[in-house]
This record gives C-alpha cells, sequence and structure tokens, in this order.
C-alpha cells in the first residue's frame, strides 16, 4: 500500500495543518485522460471523487483535483467550533467473514501499517470536528479559485446538537449553517443526515419527521445551490421508513448520497474498548472493504426507486467500499451518477487515475 494522504498515526490537527502526505504532495507524472460527464449542469472529467470526510481543508481538495478525482467533498463543517475524538481516530478492523454489518462487535487492530485496504476496515472515530465558519468560509473561497473545468466540488454541512437546544433551535442552526455554507460559493451543498439525531437515538435520517422538517427549511436557505442529503444505510425491515425519507428528499432536495458507515462497536483483542474516551466511542463507524456490500444495495435500491418514479432530474451518488477499478464499475453498472470512495483513495491516491484509464481509453 502507498503511504496515506491522511495519516491515521499522526493527530487531527497535525493532519490539518500538515497534511495531505503521501502522492498528495506531489503532481502526477502523467497525463490525465479527460471523459466527458455532466452533475448538475457542470462538467465532470470523470464522475468520480471523494466524500465527506478525509478531505480536512482546501489544500486536500486542491490536491484530490490534481490527482483526478473531479468530484471532491469538503469534510462536513458546523456553524460554530467542534472538537474532535481524542486519537487514534483510525484504526484497523479485520474480521474473518470480510463483511462487517450494523451493531456487530469487530477487533480493532492499532497495527494501521498493514491494512490490506482491498479487504480490512477502518475505524472512523472523529465527531466531526469543525474549525470556526470564518476559517472554512475563507478556506472554501481561496479553495474555489483554483478549480479548473472538469471539476466540481461538493461542500458537506450540517447543525450541531446542544444540551439546552430545542427541537426548533436545531433546524434554525441547520438553515444557519447552509446559509454561512452558500457563502461560499460552493457549487454543490451536501447536508449530512448520517449523524447522530436530536431527540432520537440513531441518525438523523432515521428520524422520518426530523429529516423532513429540516429539509422544507433548507429547501429556501439553499436558493439555487444544487442540494444532497447524505443518509445512513437502511437494512429491508426500514425500506418502508426509506421510501419515505426518499420521497421527502425528491420534495425538498436535488439528490441523495449513500451510504456514510457501518456502526460497530470495536473492541481490543480482549474484548475491552479499543478507542481512547468515554463509553460513546466503544461504537465506531466502520469505513472501507468491509461495508461494501451495503454501499451497492442502497446504491441498487436508490437507483431502482428514482426509476420507479421516473425522476430525471434526482442525483444518486453511490459510496461504500469502493477500493478497485472494479469496485467503481460495479457502482456505475447500477444505475448511480457518480461514485466515492474514502477509504480506498486514502490508501491509493492514484485510485482515479486507474479508473480514468479505464473508463475513458
Amino acid at each position: 500500500m502507498q503511504k496515506p494522504f491522511y495519516d491515521p498515526k499522526l493527530s487531527y490537527d497535525d493532519n490539518y495543518n500538515e497534511g495531505p502526505f503521501g502522492l498528495f504532495q506531489d503532481l502526477p507524472s502523467v497525463t490525465l485522460k479527460k471523459g466527458n460527464y455532466e452533475l448538475f449542469g457542470h462538467k465532470l472529467e470523470v464522475p468520480f471523487g471523494i466524500p465527506a470526510g478525509p478531505l480536512l481543508n482546501g489544500k486536500y481538495v486542491k490536491s484530490a483535483w490534481d490527482w483526478g478525482y473531479s468530484l471532491p467533498t469538503y469534510k462536513t463543517v458546523r456553524g460554530n467550533v467542534y472538537p474532535t475524538h481524542p486519537h487514534p481516530n483510525v484504526i484497523r478492523v479485520k474480521v474473518k467473514d470480510k463483511d462487517i454489518h450494523p451493531g456487530d462487535t469487530v477487533v480493532g487492530e492499532y497495527d494501521i501499517d498493514h491494512i490490506e485496504v482491498e479487504h480490512d476496515g477502518i475505524t472512523n472515530s472523529f465527531g466531526v470536528p469543525s474549525k470556526e465558519p470564518e476559517i472554512w468560509q475563507a478556506d472554501v473561497k481561496e479553495t474555489l479559485k483554483g478549480m479548473k473545468s472538469g471539476n466540481s466540488m461538493i461542500l458537506s454541512f450540517m447543525g450541531t446538537k446542544t444540551e439546552s437546544m430545542s427541537r426548533a433551535d436545531y433546524i434554525d442552526d441547520f438553515v444557519r449553517t447552509c446559509c454561512l455554507a452558500k457563502e461560499t460559493g460552493a457549487p454543490i451543498l451536501e447536508v449530512n443526515f448520517s449523524c447522530p439525531n436530536f431527540g432520537k437515538e440513531g441518525l438523523i435520517c432515521n428520524d422520518l419527521e426530523m429529516s423532513r422538517d429540516i429539509l422544507e427549511a433548507l429547501s429556501s436557505a439553499k436558493g439555487n445551490v444544487p442540494l444532497l442529503v447524505k443518509i445512513g444505510y437502511f437494512g429491508e425491515v426500514q425500506r418502508e421508513g426509506l421510501d419515505k425519507l426518499i420521497e421527502s428528499i425528491h420534495e425538498y432536495a436535488d439528490g441523495v448520497c449513500a451510504i456514510n458507515t457501518i456502526s460497530a462497536k470495536v473492541v481490543d483483542s480482549e474484548g475491552n474498548q479499543a478507542l481512547p474516551g468515554n463509553s460513546v466511542r466503544l461504537s465506531s463507524g466502520i469505513c472501507g472493504a468491509t461495508i461494501k456490500w451495503a454501499g451497492l444495495e442502497m446504491a441498487e435500491y436508490l437507483s431502482n426507486y428514482r426509476k420507479s418514479r421516473q425522476w430525471q432530474d434526482f442525483v444518486v451518488i453511490g459510496v461504500g467500499g469502493v477500493t478497485r477499478v472494479e469496485d467503481y464499475l460495479a457502482y456505475m453498472s447500477l444505475g448511480v451518477d457518480a461514485v466515492q470512495s474514502a477509504t480506498g483513495a486514502m490508501w491509493k491516491p492514484d485510485l482515479a487515475l486507474q479508473i480514468r484509464n479505464e473508463v475513458n481509453r
């Protein structure tokens, strides 16, 4: 494996200030093969990118563009400063049957150097940290000055819940943060519904009423800027709820991005909590090859649902476990508009070049 552009051995702040690393520190020595795709009216040289998470700031986004990722997502920002979980945040997860399902208990290993990215998973335990709005707004604006034709960028955002906050206040914070994000001039916005909710346990996207109310409030705040909704995995028993959620997204937004991670309990070899900190960190979002099954399942369902409704203007972006060219092709064969990779791209920074060589030959 190549050196990841986000170094799990360093703290989040060190990665933010000193990264990206590995190949992302340089320009590729090959000429990028160009394609001809389109998303929300924006030309894309390849419908492939990196989802919200590992691209911490504009330096990472610019490197992603340089290395052929036409659709990178600037990591989720908030309308206030928010701290990250204690280091480490990313450790290796290896399971015998490869696939990880919601609620599983898995063993985490700190030996991240020997990760087999096409087979293993990793923890994604950061807590969605954010810099001050003034910092990320200025950074996004400066980054967009370097965006060339054939590339686009998604800016991910979310509201912040506090104990003293009412339900209405929480919705207002989503609106306020959306307005701050819109001010940057980002060509595409993405609201993060795949993180903890206000009022009910689980993810925001699992609370259908809350999701609909937030989306209704955002429909005016976003103006004419396309809005994607990032959601988590919905199993078969949740499909009725998923259908209702998709209808709300279609009514108030412009598309969906799925999935984020699969939540699992992460322990060490002795069965103790593997990640340091309070008991909240016993459960972590798992990324990588071990969740590809879930990403593909959701991509197929969302694409088929859109087709059944004949929604010509509804975008579906597939995410989850993409570590090889074959994975990208598998997602695209299901009818999605674009594909993104986090873990695969981190350890194989030239993955977009491999995909370009395959699809644009």
